[in-house]
């Protein structure tokens, strides 16, 4: 029997459409194309993982990206417009809160962003009942570690559980150690999934 919702964040519960952002600040396709070469990879990972500080993080990015610094620092500094919640998201979770199931996030997320977020945006907060957010437990997915942090803080039973994510390799992960998975294309397709498998699993 499920009895707890796992939810990632980015691209499930929130947009973060920040290529969209980027062309607006005037990010060429070469620009983007060398961001994602020297930066959106293993090393930008240490930054989710919390064990890369803030400054460190735009430091590295400036030596790696000469040229693009400027923008770079302006895409960071109003990344938070790249972010909004899904307009699905609260009656989703109300719904599953109404239906006594519990639901908790893990998410890959830098600390200082998503304290921002959640202060500002995430009013779905208040119907979390427990959350591990990567940067705070310096752990991020698809590592095994991550998911046992989450079973293990709040004592849940893998196979009472059910993980949405966007990322094929992160549902996988949590395949491994027992938990549904439900990969996200879209809110209809995944609410549709999430629908039959609660009922399948009653």
């Amino acid at each position: 029997m499920i009895k707890n919702v796992i939810f990632d964040i980015g691209n499930v519960l929130v947009s973060f459409d920040w290529y969209v952002l980027a062309r607006e600040i005037g990010f060429t396709d070469e620009d983007l194309e060398i961001l994602m070469q020297k930066v959106i990879g293993d090393r930008w990972n240490e930054f989710d993982r919390g064990v890369m500080p803030e400054e460190e993080a735009l430091k590295y990015v400036q030596e790696v990206i000469p040229g693009l610094e400027e923008k770079f620092a302006t895409l960071w500094n109003r990344i938070d417009e790249a972010i909004e919640v899904y307009p699905y998201v609260d009656e989703w979770m109300r719904r599953l809160k109404d239906d006594g199931y519990h639901i908790y996030l893990l998410s890959n997320f830098p600390r200082n962003l998503f304290k921002k977020e959640a202060e500002e945006k995430f009013d779905f907060i208040r119907y979390v009942d427990g959350k591990i957010i990567s940067s705070f437990v310096r752990m991020i997915k698809p590592d095994r570690e991550i998911y046992e942090c989450l079973l293990d803080t709040f004592g849940l039973n893998a196979g009472e559980c059910v993980f949405l994510d966007d990322r094929k390799k992160n549902t996988e992960a949590a395949s491994k150690l027992g938990i549904h998975t439900i990969v996200f294309q879209n809110f209809e397709q995944a609410d549709g999934e999430l629908r039959k498998l609660l009922a399948e699993e009653r």
